[in-house]
Order: C-alpha cells, then sequence, then structure tokens
C-alpha cells in the first residue's frame, strides 16, 4: 500500500481501554468503509458510489484513481449494503430431492452449470438437499419466503404434488428440471425423454431384441400420479418402441430399481432368474444400468454376448465401464445453464410468459448393446 494512502487512511491507536480510538476492539480487523475509500482518494462518497455502480458518468481519470485506492485497501463492496439499497436479495434456491443427493453423477453435472450460470450473473446459490421421503421441504420454502429468495429451481424425485402446487402458489419465480411442470411464474427444463427412451428401446429391437426388461426408478404410489416424472416419460417411449414394431407390451418385464445401481442390480437379477428368454435390458439411468451389467455377471452370463445393456443420461463413467456403455445422451450441464437462464428472464421481466426448454436426448452407441459386434452401421 503506498504511504499517501497510508497517510489518508490510517487505523486509530488502541485507547487505554484496549480498543481503537473509534470503538474497535483491539487487535481486530478494520474493514475499510466507503467513506474510506472516498477519503482516500480525495473524491465524494457518491462518487464512489457512482464507480461502484458503473454509472459511466465519472471520468476516466476519477475512476482509475478510485479503483487503485480500493485495490490498495483491499476494499470489497457490501453484498448485504447493496441488497438493503437494490431492495433485491440476488438469491436463488436449488432444492435437490434425492435419496443419494449430489452422489448421483447426473444431478452433479446439472449442479455445475447451475453453480457456474449464477456465479456469472452475480448471484448466490443456497443448496437444499433433501431425501424424497422427507417432509420438511415446507421449511425450506418458508426460508425462502422469509430471505426473499428471488428464484427456485427444484430437481430430483418429489416427494409428493404439493411441492408443485405451494411453489406456484408463492409467486417465486421457479424453474423446475426434468420435472414438466407449469404456472404463471414457473416453467420446466428437461431433456426430450420420450424420444430418448423410444430411441433407445428401437435400438435394441433393430438388433434383434424383443424381450426387453425395463428398469424403471420408484415404484410411486397412487398420490403421486399426478406429478410428471421423468419415469413417466421414458415408460411411454418405451412403449411407443414397443408397439412400433409389434411387440406387446409385458408388464412382467418392468422391475424397479430406485436409481441405485444396487437396486437394480437386485431386481434385474431377479427377473433373469425367473425369465430365461430374456436378452436385453433397458435402464432409464446410467447407474442403474451399471447395476444391471454386474446381474448379468452374477449370473455368469456375458454383456453383450447373452445380455444387452441400455442406460440413460451419458454419465461419465458410462464411457469408462467395461464393456463401455450405450446410452442416451443427456446434457446435464446445459441443462443447469439453461435452468437458471431461464429463471432469471423471469425475474427480471415478470410480464414474459416462462418458456419451457427441451433439449435433445441423443442414443451414443458403445460396447454394452453389442451393436459393434452384430452390424457395421452401429459401430
Amino acid at each position: 500500500m503506498s504511504d499517501d494512502v497510508h497517510d489518508r487512511w490510517r487505523r486509530p491507536e488502541p485507547g487505554a481501554d484496549g480498543e481503537s480510538g473509534d470503538g474497535v476492539p483491539a487487535g481486530s480487523i478494520q474493514r475499510p468503509t466507503i467513506r474510506d475509500i472516498a477519503r482516500a482518494a480525495g473524491v465524494s462518497v457518491s462518487t464512489v458510489s457512482h464507480v461502484l455502480n458503473e454509472y459511466g458518468d465519472i471520468s476516466e481519470e476519477t475512476e482509475h484513481r478510485v479503483r487503485q485506492v480500493m485495490e490498495e485497501l483491499n476494499y470489497y463492496p457490501s453484498a448485504l449494503a447493496r441488497r438493503l439499497v437494490m431492495k433485491r436479495s440476488y438469491v436463488l434456491q436449488l432444492l435437490l430431492f434425492a435419496v443419494e443427493g449430489l452422489h448421483h453423477p447426473f444431478f452433479y453435472e446439472v449442479t455445475c452449470g447451475i453453480t457456474s450460470e449464477v456465479e456469472k450473473a452475480g448471484y448466490e446459490l443456497v443448496l437444499g438437499v433433501k431425501d424424497t421421503r422427507d417432509r420438511r421441504w415446507r421449511e425450506t420454502l418458508r426460508r425462502c419466503y422469509e430471505a426473499k429468495v428471488e428464484g427456485i429451481m427444484l430437481m430430483g424425485t418429489l416427494p409428493s404434488a404439493k411441492v408443485l402446487a405451494e411453489v406456484r402458489a408463492s409467486g417465486i419465480p421457479a424453474v423446475m428440471i426434468d420435472i414438466p411442470f407449469e404456472g404463471p411464474r414457473v416453467t420446466y427444463v428437461t431433456s426430450d425423454n420420450i424420444a430418448g427412451a423410444r430411441r433407445a428401446a428401437e435400438h435394441l429391437i433393430s438388433l434383434g431384441h424383443r424381450n426387453i426388461i425395463y428398469v424403471d426408478g420408484y415404484d410411486l404410489p397412487d398420490e403421486y400420479t399426478p406429478l410428471p416424472t421423468i419415469s413417466v416419460a421414458r415408460r411411454i417411449g418405451y412403449e411407443e418402441a414397443l408397439r412400433a414394431h409389434g411387440i406387446e407390451f409385458d408388464p412382467r418385464l418392468v422391475c424397479i430399481g430406485n436409481y441405485t445401481q444396487e437396486g437394480a442390480r437386485s431386481a434385474v437379477r431377479a427377473k433373469l432368474e425367473s425369465r430365461s428368454d430374456v436378452t436385453a435390458v433397458f435402464a432409464i439411468s446410467d447407474v442403474m444400468a451399471f447395476g444391471a451389467m454386474k446381474a448379468v455377471r452374477d449370473l455368469e452370463r456375458r454383456v453383450p454376448g447373452d445380455v444387452a445393456v441400455v442406460g440413460f443420461d451419458d454419465i461419465e463413467a458410462a464411457s469408462y465401464v467395461r464393456p463401455a456403455l450405450t446410452t442416451i445422451k443427456q446434457q446435464g450441464e446445459l441443462m443447469g445453464r439453461s435452468a437458471v437462464c431461464e429463471l432469471l428472464r423471469i425475474i427480471t421481466n415478470p410480464k414474459r410468459s416462462p418458456k419451457a426448454t427441451v433439449l435433445p436426448a441423443e442414443l451414443v452407441v458403445r460396447e454394452s448393446c453389442g451393436a459393434s459386434r452384430l452390424s457395421p452401421q452401429f459401430a
């Protein structure tokens, strides 16, 4: 720090009572204020404020001097003061409902996209992770109201449709991630789950498979029926592919993997033991597809030689398992960034109608389906 700045802004010496001359306890860190910056730079407080808020009406020389002093004094404007003046919180809430929380690779990818976009926009992100059985989500929503959170993002498997109803009724702008739901200030970002699942099933059918196990996420009770879920959309795509090829849907080929590797491993193993005619598995998440592959090996069978496996998500590990997993690619990071961008549009332009975003879901062919072994066109 230059001597000139030291002379203009100097911390008061401690008094006899162990405190500095302005009442600050001796030894404590005294942070410079906007008045200190103005005094050290030889300008008015208003001038410093205009520089901080980038009004553009301060001369280049004066702005340079003010910013130099701020740097030398290690000054950072108070976010709280800014919020009080602007009457805004600049805070967004992400609420994730999942048994595995951020341990799920796809949720992690989406969250990475969210955090990068939130930071770029100059907002702060509050993360709340709830188990799908956790009924305390109302407490989180209450805190959102009290803290004047400007927008909410919801992701995962919600505990009930009441969550959506209360978010919509709150009037707080909200974007659902992979949850197709809309309202006056609510919209969603998702992948084309129906088309993606249809491509996965059609790919297996094109390779000659007709008895295909479908590994679903959760077996939801009746109270969840009105709630739109990715499981419903992907089941629709799977059944559409069967009908298009004259294959009758067999509910006995559906099993529940609870979106976990071990859950899918147990469920698929039971199906394979009871159905010797099964030659393929379509799991609606890569994590469950990994469990399906383990189930095949548990029974001393081969992937894809005896049972082909296809997943959904294309998480990073999908290309590293052996055999490498054929899957439907979701753009997790882009989904997260898109959610934030749409949420900020709703916040900054309340009269604009929210717009849903549907991202493409593309088939990525690797080894686990056996396509490269059976036909060069799929390599």
